[in-house]
């Protein structure tokens, strides 16, 4: 297993009238250090990524219409940015020091 890049991936499914709605946080990692992890979070609508949050950029960015309007306003409060901000350790790391002990230190 090459361990040079990794990725922790976690998805929430929500589905009405045909229509599907997810969004999926990712932890991208290449060693347990918090400088090596990226926390990015995503949210689909019908297979389009519309949104994305990286811990690299600190911010939102739209991809769609509602995307671009939905990562304007999120951009402009600082409670949504710092709790995306903030998952990078508390969610990432977390996991991430259970995946190297547990499987990549073996290897």
């Amino acid at each position: 297993m090459d361990s040079s890049s990794l990725c922790l991936l976690f998805l929430t499914l929500c589905s009405a009238d045909a229509f599907l709605n997810y969004a999926v946080d990712r932890c991208e990692f290449n060693s347990t250090e918090l400088t090596d992890i990226e926390y990015i979070y995503s949210a689909y609508y019908n297979k389009d990524e519309i949104l994305r949050f990286s811990s690299s950029l600190g911010k939102f960015v739209g991809y769609t219409e509602l995307g671009v309007m939905n990562a304007e306003r999120a951009n402009k409060d600082p409670s949504i940015l710092s709790v995306r901000k903030a998952q990078k350790e508390r969610y990432c790391k977390q996991h991430i020091d259970r995946y190297y002990q547990g499987f990549l230190s073996k290897s």
